[in-house]
Order: C-alpha cells, then sequence, then structure tokens
C-alpha cells in the first residue's frame, strides 16, 4: 500500500505545480489572476475515497 500511497502524493504534487504555473500566467495575461485564489498546500485538501488496484 505504501507504494500507491506514494503514487497519489506524487499525483498531487504535480497537481500543486500546474496549479502554480497557471497561476503564475494569469498575472502576466489581461483579466482576472488566479494567484492566491483556492490554494492547494497538499494532502490534507483532499480526500481519498477508495484505492482501485487493476493488476494483470
Amino acid at each position: 500500500m505504501k507504494r500507491y500511497s506514494a503514487l497519489l502524493d506524487q499525483v498531487i504534487r504535480s497537481v500543486i505545480d500546474v496549479k502554480e504555473e497557471s497561476d503564475l500566467d494569469s498575472l502576466f495575461t489581461p483579466g482576472k489572476t488566479t494567484a492566491l485564489v483556492d490554494s492547494i498546500r497538499g494532502l490534507d485538501d483532499f480526500e481519498l475515497i477508495s484505492f482501485l488496484i487493476i493488476q494483470p
């Protein structure tokens, strides 16, 4: 189960990175910015409902 928890952690970090990049991009484009709005800090901002493991 540790392996899958680590994968979930990697996914969440990736989501955070993409959100931060999008926020930065919004600072330099016309219109409203998404920076500092609904920030994702980490694993505590998500709720795991279940694991689904598909094995061959």
